[in-house]
């Protein structure tokens, strides 16, 4: 069945044309949300959106076959579905909800319990070893992002570079952090 044919179909809810459909493109929208959803009855509930979004944005028109194969257009289509899934997901804030037997504080004590100041206490000894192994621009970079709270944009101009250039460097140099203190940690734990 060619491709038109089968928009076609699909515009018009033929069944045949949507079984179809399904056959041919189940693996290419799974292979999509693979890349989103590692849970697999969570992949199959957005299998489920991703078709139904599909078939809305084809009643939409949305689909130029002058502009590429229906095949390129609907992992495009799935892809971008996934995203905003995720994004939507991951904005939802569940609040911690309180019970009514709950003694609830009359003031709120700021200070940290003595557990939390020696945790936090080891933790910044452990950051502090981690950033004095990195190279110079690592840990200026990281110290300008967190330490001083500048913006992408902020650190660009000071260093006189991209704003992608600036991404990936701070992208890098964290990965580098992680590495570290992962090994200290691993070394730590052996010990």
């Amino acid at each position: 069945m060619e491709e038109l044919e089968l928009v076609r179909g699909l515009r018009e809810r033929r069944e045949e044309v949507v079984a179809i459909f399904l056959e041919r493109y189940r693996s290419l929208f799974y292979h999509c949300i693979s890349h989103f959803e590692p849970d697999a009855s969570s992949r199959d509930d957005l299998y489920q959106d991703v078709i139904l979004y599909v078939l809305h944005r084809l009643d939409a028109d949305s689909f130029d076959p002058e502009k590429g194969s229906l095949g390129t257009w609907l992992y495009r289509v799935a892809w971008c579905r996934c995203v905003d899934q995720k994004r939507k997901q991951s904005s939802q804030r569940s609040p911690r909800l309180t019970t009514v037997g709950e003694n609830i504080p009359e003031k709120v004590d700021h200070c940290p319990t003595p557990g939390e100041q020696a945790g936090e206490e080891e933790i910044g000894s452990l950051v502090r070893r981690g950033m004095a192994s990195l190279d110079e621009q690592e840990r200026a970079l990281l110290e300008m992002r967190f330490v001083d709270g500048c913006t992408m944009h902020e650190i660009a101009e000071r260093l006189e570079i991209s704003l992608e250039q600036t991404k990936y460097r701070l992208k890098r140099a964290s990965t580098s952090l992680r590495r570290v203190l992962l090994n200290e940690l691993a070394l730590e734990e052996a010990g």
